[in-house]
């Protein structure tokens, strides 16, 4: 049947080898109707130089070509996998550059502007999606050198729903498989070591906050906030100190002043620092000495002491005109004889709302 099929499309074509022929070739006949739509279900017999002609026929005799003949498995088979193979890539690339942009933009903007993971994220996916419009060719180019079978459907068969079905379930599979394989920088990236730095930069912020507004609330020299991590209290900042270089202190949790007050959680008073025997002079440099102090503890909802607010030194405040509160010039405020009970409430109320940001960041985690 198919060897005369081919010898009968000989005939009908005989004469009209010109691949670009302008004018269509006129009706067919019922045999060569016969002839068509043997080769349509079978294009394998099709030989190459008569394949312009048969287009030209399809255009002009829709209604011949039209009822095209259902390709076989192994054809809608081919049809999936010719698909599948480029989104594969396409997959690939499209979650690798987003989880690896995605992961870089939350380290730095997230870190450095506070914005979410999703919206990293998010940003990522961009990134990904303009990557994608530009490798696409290249993706698509080295598919094709993969010398992939194929299907040999006509351009009617194309249209059936079997063969567009064929080619959805080829693309979805296709990736699904690759943005699975393009997961694989998620083994390598360390979403805890992000949380670390956000919480850290966070931390940075609201030690800058007590160091630079607390002093200014009590009337303080210099103020310090202790976060509490286990047995040992530590400070990033000292606000106020001539020796601005020391930006980190670690005292164990019952050493000192500071230390006692984060673990028996009742606030510290003291006057005169000198009378105290908890008192640990090495922080002292020169042209700063301790003389008085206000500590005060930060305690979570449970009562847990996580952090203390240490004030040092109580000076006169300043008013308007760069004058103190007993008319002293600014650069040369008198040292007072010590903080007060209203001191000691106003750095209360501010631990209040210390307390709050650091369970904040807790609930975060």
């Amino acid at each position: 049947m198919f060897a005369r099929s081919t010898f009968r499309a000989s005939a009908l074509f005989r004469g009209r080898r010109r691949p670009f022929s302008s004018s269509p070739p006129s009706s067919p006949s019922e045999s060569q109707i016969e002839t068509l739509e043997a080769l349509q279900s079978n294009p394998s017999l099709i030989p190459k130089e008569m394949v312009p002609l048969l287009t030209q026929v399809s255009k002009a005799h829709p209604d011949i070509i039209g009822n095209a003949a259902e390709p076989s498995v192994r054809q809608l088979q081919l049809v999936a996998l010719g698909q599948a193979v480029p989104f594969v890539g396409f997959g690939i690339m499209d979650n690798m550059i987003m989880i690896l942009s995605g992961d870089y933009i939350d380290m730095t903007l997230g870190v450095v502007f506070g914005i979410s993971t999703l919206c990293a994220a998010a940003i990522g996916n961009i990134m990904s999606d303009l990557a994608g419009v530009g490798l696409g060719t290249v993706i698509e180019d080295f598919a094709a050198k993969l010398g992939l079978p194929e299907p040999r459907v006509s351009s009617a068969q194309m249209k059936l729903r079997s063969v567009r079905f064929a080619g959805q379930a080829g693309c979805a599979a296709g990736i699904t498989v690759g943005c699975i394989i393009g997961m694989f920088p998620l083994l390598f990236i360390d979403s805890k070591k992000i949380e670390k730095k956000k919480k850290e930069a966070a931390l940075d912020g609201i030690f800058l906050d007590v160091v630079n507004e607390a002093k200014e609330l009590v009337g303080a020299e210099a103020t310090t906030l202790f976060i509490v991590e286990g047995d040992i209290i530590y400070a990033k900042y000292v606000g106020g100190m001539k020796s601005a270089h020391i930006k980190e202190i670690r005292i164990p949790v019952g050493k000192g002043i500071a230390g006692r007050v984060a673990l028996t959680g009742e606030p510290a008073l003291i006057y005169d620092v000198r009378n105290e025997p908890d008192f640990n002079s090495k922080f002292d440099s020169e042209g700063f000495i301790t003389r008085s102090m206000l500590c005060i503890p930060v305690v979570d909802g449970e009562g847990k002491v996580i952090g203390v607010v240490q004030a040092i030194n109580k000076v006169a405040s300043k008013v308007a005109g760069g004058r103190d509160r007993e008319g002293e010039p600014e650069g040369k405020r008198r040292r007072r004889k010590g903080f007060s009970h209203q001191d000691q409430q106003v750095l209360q109320a501010l631990c209040s709302h210390i307390s709050v940001a650091l369970q904040g960041l807790d609930a975060d985690d």
